[in-house]
């Protein structure tokens, strides 16, 4: 997978792992679009309303299926702390963490192969050790079925309503 779209994916999967998209997660993906170019030359609205449509359709499964396009990625020691970083601030936008977030940001970082813990903590702003500490059942297939099993997905509205009522 290209890694523009990796990144967008990760940062709409962390936006949604919480069962809900909050305005300051979409004005921070907009941002790390415009300011960074961070996700390539895309028309992101469209993108965005895409991915509201994938996960309305598939649930659990688009954060599964993200999960598992993250596994089989070979990345540099770089694109992997742009990944957990975009995953970090995309989390903390909205100014409210949610245990859910938390776990299923340790179950994305136990994806990452090359990158440390001590190289996230020093080159992620607003990481810490909640981020990385490992839970009482820290094996990635209990950390996975924990998160999935308490995760509940609603209906997603297109992000495009969304957009509207920020702008009023």
């Amino acid at each position: 997978m290209e890694q523009n779209n990796l990144l967008l994916r990760t940062a709409f999967a962390c936006m949604a792992c919480d069962g809900e998209i909050a305005k300051e997660e979409i004005s921070l993906i907009k941002k790390m679009s415009t300011e960074k170019h961070l996700f390539g030359d895309i028309d992101l609205d469209e993108e965005l309303d895409s991915l509201v449509k994938e996960i309305n359709l598939k649930g659990k499964g688009f954060l599964k299926q993200y999960l598992l396009s993250l596994a089989e990625q070979t990345m540099s020691e770089e694109e992997e702390i742009r990944v957990a970083d975009v995953a970090v601030q995309t989390i903390r936008s909205d100014n409210k963490i949610e245990y859910s977030e938390i776990k299923f940001f340790k179950v994305l970082r136990s994806n990452l192969k090359v990158v440390s813990d001590e190289i996230l903590l020093e080159k992620i702003d607003g990481i810490d050790e909640n981020y990385l500490a490992q839970d009482i059942r820290a094996d990635y297939l209990q950390l996975y079925d924990d998160y999935f099993n308490t995760i509940d997905l609603p209906q997603f509205d297109v992000l495009e309503k969304l957009s509207k009522e920020d702008a009023n």
